[in-house]
């Protein structure tokens, strides 16, 4: 709910005040004596705090069109008044609202209707809400020392009853202007002025900040040098925070009769510290209250009244254990028929009541029919299984009494519990009591994950479960089971080195040709079976002539000879390759320059030459 709930209402009963200062609202018959000068500066708060909330800046521009009607018809009551109205707005910077500044209502028809349409503008400006080019002209925060210096441009220093309101809920909140330094501000700009008066309506300020908030505003007031009017009225401001529209807009009503000593009879009494009776409600009951107990709270949930003679304006939640204190909802101002009432105790039984509220009056009190009672968190669930599927896991988890867990929260990781990205949520129900099972799809096959579980009730959640065992996601066989792959590794290789083996076997059993060499028709040498072979020539040491042959493989033989199949040779010397077919000699070169003559055959078997020998 809005923490302006009630400065809407209060600006309208600012301007209420405004007429009333001008005459509007009060006997003017006795006339003894004119009025006193009086400038008075409205600030009113345009922070997005405000214009983003639709329902409380509808409610305001439509209160601001009726007040800019009550001010048409009476015209002729604010002529007669002697005050000049300046309307300032503000948020993170302050400005003047265009056109709407120095107004001097005193003789003048057009100028008390400007006025009026001031208003009327100014609740265009609300309706619009959020409005860029007003946010890049003035913010979206609350800055007082940006209001407070643009007021004082029309408050002169020779005014003769000068005064400034400033409405808030009591927070400065603009960054890079610390609350330090909002004192210092006001009376650097205001301490030595009198006579003067600087009065704060604080409304709607958070219950955890109040007393800060409300010691902030006290010291901003000041009253100084007010003389009593003709009337013989005293000013006086004892107030700076309200509980109500009713009391705050009396308070500032009363407050501008006195600075502006308007009126020749004595202004209306200010309130008294006693409370105000409430009118008697004209609003209908609330209906089907529904409560929903979580840790320290309790969800109220309801129907607004079918009878409403006025608007509904604000709902009002309360819940007690037994005879005790009451324990209110804290919001604020909200149309919605819900609210969480806090603070409460576990373990113990609340009964809670709504009313609706006009403004005016509150609707009758509505109990709930069945009271509730709040829990602490859930215990954390107990370590979950897991079950690798394709691209997906089922998770399973042991379940407990539904009616103490609403539903169970699973959530998994891919990075061994750095993240955990991946959700799904179970409801518990009877149904799945005995344990609860999930799914959770769009993995990534062959990736690890581990898993995790929560148990919640409602908005209240569990400490995590520890992480399952770590599980990869599968689509096949192979996937699934890891150690098939090595085992039928190793089998694929026995059977391909069993395969080798028996080729072989084969080939060392296949018949092979063998070579043999006649050289100068004396010299005979087996150079054995392959493609690649050679002769080396053996020779007298003493003459160097050639005396034998000799097989030789070597890549450096004198002649190299490699077997091409089908009876033919290619041989190599010193000159180069030649072609030679089996049986048919051919001339080769030693190192030396020796020509040769060289006769092969190529046989299946060695048996044929082995009888030749070599030599």
């Amino acid at each position: 709910m809005n923490r302006f709930r009630s400065s809407s209402i209060i600006i309208v009963m600012l301007i209420v005040g405004t007429v009333l200062f001008a005459g509007g609202l009060a006997p003017n018959s006795l006339a003894a004596a004119p009025a006193d000068r009086s400038e008075v500066v409205l600030v009113f708060d345009l922070s997005a705090s405000i214009l983003e909330d639709t329902t409380n800046r509808g409610r305001f521009a439509a209160a601001l069109d009726r007040i800019a009607d009550r001010i048409d018809e009476t015209s002729a009551d604010l002529v007669a008044g002697d005050a000049t109205v300046s309307i300032v707005q503000f948020a993170s910077r302050a400005t003047d609202y265009a056109g709407c500044v120095d107004l001097k209502l005193i003789g003048s028809a057009p100028t008390v209707a400007r006025f009026a349409d001031c208003l009327r503008n100014l609740a265009k400006a609300y309706r619009k809400g959020l409005d860029p080019a007003l946010t890049r002209k003035i913010g979206v925060d609350t800055n007082y020392v940006a209001a407070m210096e643009r007021a004082a441009v029309h408050l002169p220093l020779d005014a003769v009853r000068p005064a400034l309101i400033l409405f808030t809920d009591g927070k400065h909140d603009v960054p890079g202007v610390p609350v330090s330094q909002v004192l210092p501000a006001h009376d650097k700009l205001f301490g030595s002025r009198s006579p003067f008066a600087f009065l704060p309506v604080g409304m709607g300020l958070s219950s955890k900040e109040r007393s800060t908030l409300e010691n902030g505003l006290a010291n901003l007031r000041a009253i100084r040098g007010m003389p009593a009017c003709v009337s013989g009225a005293v000013f006086d401001w004892p107030q700076v925070v309200f509980e109500s529209a009713n009391e705050a807009g009396n308070a500032v009503a009363v407050a501008l009769q006195d600075v502006t000593c308007t009126f020749t009879v004595a202004p209306t009494p200010s309130p008294s510290a006693s409370p105000t009776p409430m009118p008697e409600p004209t609003l209908g009951p609330v209906r089907n209250i529904k409560l929903m107990p979580a840790d320290g709270r309790i969800k109220v949930t309801w129907v607004g009244p079918a009878i409403r003679p006025t608007p509904v304006v604000d709902y009002r939640v309360r819940c007690r254990s037994g005879e005790g204190t009451w324990t209110e909802s804290t919001e604020g101002v909200s149309l919605e028929p819900a609210t969480v009432v806090e603070g409460l105790t576990n373990g113990i039984e609340y009964r809670c009541e709504v009313a609706a509220d006009d403004a005016t009056s509150v609707g009758p009190w509505v109990a709930a029919p069945e009271p509730a009672t709040p829990l602490g968190r859930p215990a954390a669930p107990a370590k979950p299984s897991v079950e690798a599927l394709d691209r997906a896991v089922r998770i399973r988890l042991l379940a407990v009494d539904a009616s103490l867990v609403s539903d169970y929260r699973y959530e998994c990781s891919s990075d061994n519990g750095g993240s955990w990205p991946i959700k799904t949520t179970v409801a518990s129900t009877p149904e799945t009591a005995a344990n609860a099972v999930a799914e959770i799809h769009d993995l990534t096959n062959g990736l690890e994950y581990v898993c995790r579980a929560y148990a919640a009730r409602g908005s209240d959640v569990s400490d995590p479960s520890a992480a399952s065992d770590a599980f990869k996601p599968c689509g096949s066989t192979f996937e699934c089971n890891p150690i098939l792959g090595p085992i039928l590794g190793v089998l694929g290789a026995l059977l391909i080195g069993g395969l080798l083996a028996a080729v072989l076997a084969v080939y060392r059993k296949r018949p092979r040709g063998y070579v043999v060499a006649v050289v100068d028709v004396v010299h005979t040498v087996n150079l054995g079976h392959g493609s690649t072979l050679g002769i080396a020539f053996i020779r007298d040491p003493q003459g160097g002539r050639v005396i034998g042959i000799e097989a030789d493989r070597s890549p450096s033989a004198e002649i190299r000879i490699r077997y091409q199949g089908n009876d033919r040779f290619e041989v190599t010397d010193a000159t180069g390759r030649h072609t030679a077919e089996a049986g048919r000699p051919v001339i080769v070169v030693d190192r030396g320059r020796v020509r040769h003559e060289i006769v092969l055959r190529a046989f299946r078997t060695a048996t044929a030459s082995r009888a030749a020998g070599g030599r």
